[in-house]
This record gives C-alpha cells, structure tokens and sequence, in this order.
C-alpha cells in the first residue's frame, strides 16, 4: 500500500509428501534440513540426462548479504554456481523446463543427485518448495501469518507440527506447537514474531504412525529494510 517505504513482502512455502516417524523439515527432499556453516561453491544437475533447464538461483553469502546467479543445467552433469552461498533463499526455472528433479547441493554427484542436498526443485514444479527462510543483514523479517495443513490415509494418524526459529549463534527453539489429522491450520499472529538480522526459521513436522503422510506450510510477513 505504499505505507512502509522500506518494507517487502515475503512469502514462503513448503511441502514434504511423505512424513512418518521421524521429525523433518516440511521440504520436498525429506529429513531435516542441514544449514552450510560457511558459505560454499555448490552444484547444480538434474536426474534428466537431456535437461538444459536456465535455474535462477536466490541466496546468501557468507555476510548474509543477498545474492543471486543464473545457471544452465548441462543434464546430470554438475554445473558450478559462480558464487559461494552460506543460504540457499530459492530457485525457479526461467527456460527450458526439465519434468523431473534439479537439485542444488556439493559433493560427488550420481545420477544427477549430489551427495549433499540443499535445495530442489521437484518433478516438473520449476520452483523449490521448502518452508524456511533466512533473514538477510541489515534486515529484520516480521512474521505475520502462517499455515500448515496435513493429509494422511488413515483417521488413526495425526502430525505434530512445529514453528522453530534460531537466532543467530543460539539453538533452535519452538515457536508454535500444533498436532492435526487431516486438517489445515491458520495462524495470524495479531502481534507479529520479529526475527533480527541472520535468523533462521522453519516448518518440521513428524507423524504419529509409519505410513505416507504429506504436509505443507506457508509463512509470510514484511521483510524492513534498517536505517544505515
């Protein structure tokens, strides 16, 4: 609305389609989720031999500044980003969509798959999907509403769903707790979560049962800029 010169919306969105036992992060490549602890050259490829996919590559450097690049898939062969990211924010498909996975990560790479995992871009969605985010510097993120929502195949299964969020150099601590069955959950929060400079914050969930167990999340707020 023009109201706040400094400020930018975000919005952020996960799914993970098959939680069981095990507490993971909501993100479409499964378990937690592993932060670098510095920022690294990484790799980009895809299990299609023949993609050729223009990826838009969103992250962080090592000074938490923002940072992007644009790189070309050369199939499952590992194609070098140009810049080292401590956080990976998001990737999108810009030209020449692949139906199948691309992945972001270092490490050996088989198959189109690095032997370390930081983002990907599922079957075909041309986009990552993946319920965290981190609060660039000089920034301070506002969190104002947020979703998760479950489907399971039996009535007998439910998901425990945690909001968590680290401050930078403390543990990851709970924010919000929520368990559902087959539901979707809405939170608006009347007095916004403020998360400083280099947090982090994220969606986990685990199921009570070992069964396929899908869940999204969404988290949205106002990115402000600070005075220098």
């Amino acid at each position: 609305m023009g109201h706040i010169t400094n400020g930018t919306p975000v919005f952020i969105y996960g799914n993970n389609p098959d939680i069981q036992l095990s507490e993971e992060t909501v993100w479409y490549h499964g378990d937690i989720y592993g932060y670098p602890s510095a920022a690294i050259q990484m790799s980009v490829s895809s299990d299609d031999a023949a993609a050729t996919s223009q990826v838009v590559i969103n992250g962080l450097d090592a000074n938490y500044t923002p940072i992007s690049e644009i790189v070309t898939i050369t199939g499952q062969t590992a194609v070098n980003t140009v810049n080292a990211y401590l956080r990976i924010q998001n990737a999108y498909v810009i030209a020449n969509p692949t139906a199948q996975n691309i992945y972001i990560g270092t490490g050996t790479v088989t198959a189109g798959v690095p032997a370390t995992v930081y983002e990907r871009i599922y079957d075909g969605h041309n986009r990552t999907e993946s319920g965290r985010y981190t609060v660039p510097a000089g920034r301070t993120f506002y969190l104002t509403h947020g979703t998760i929502s479950h489907g399971s195949d039996s009535l007998n299964a439910f998901i425990t769903g945690r909001l968590i969020y680290r401050l930078f150099g403390l543990p990851f601590q709970s924010a919000a707790i929520v368990n559902l069955n087959n539901k979707f959950i809405d939170f608006w929060f009347e007095y916004p979560i403020v998360l400083p400079a280099k947090s982090d914050i994220e969606t986990r969930a685990v199921c009570s049962k070992q069964q396929t167990n899908a869940v999204s999340t969404s988290l949205e707020g106002l990115l402000i800029t600070e005075d220098q």
